[in-house]
């Protein structure tokens, strides 16, 4: 009965390890609310190397805020020593969070991918366009922080 029991209890603490816990808190992340791109890394095939850029302050002043079924950018850039707005845009998407597969409605041949998603970060792929034209597609990931 007392082997029982411990196999019972040595299961019981290896089932809750903090991994399980971690997974939880990422099921509970959702794209939904407001962000602006801390960094921006593309991943050029052509040298296998990969280049950064940091947003601007202003630049981080751009947000995007996901919706249930809209995203909706406000953009902004330095003009003139003067940071302005420059664009507002509104786009349905579609998400699939199983595989982390994101695209705006029509263009499901352009796929985004989440590969990142906690309650703070987000980082999204754009795996479709040749950035150092080699004729292999390059990775562009967009580093997101949460504002609300």
């Amino acid at each position: 009965m007392n082997k029982i029991f411990l196999s019972f209890l040595l299961f019981s603490l290896i089932s809750c390890s903090s991994n399980d816990e971690e997974q939880d808190f990422s099921n509970k992340a959702s794209i939904v609310g407001k962000w602006y791109v801390e960094k921006a890394e593309i991943y050029r095939s052509l040298n296998q190397q990969t280049q950064t850029s940091f947003s601007t302050d202003c630049q981080k002043m751009s947000t995007h805020e996901f919706t249930a079924t809209h995203l909706i950018s406000i953009s902004y850039a330095q003009i003139n020593n003067t940071c302005e707005k420059t664009d507002a845009v509104t786009k349905k998407y579609i998400f699939d969070k199983g595989n982390g597969k994101f695209w705006f409605e029509n263009e499901e041949n352009y796929p985004y991918f989440v590969t990142q998603l906690n309650q703070t970060d987000m980082v999204m792929e754009d795996r479709t366009q040749d950035f150092d034209g080699d004729g292999t597609k390059d990775v562009l990931r967009r580093f997101y922080k949460r504002i609300n």
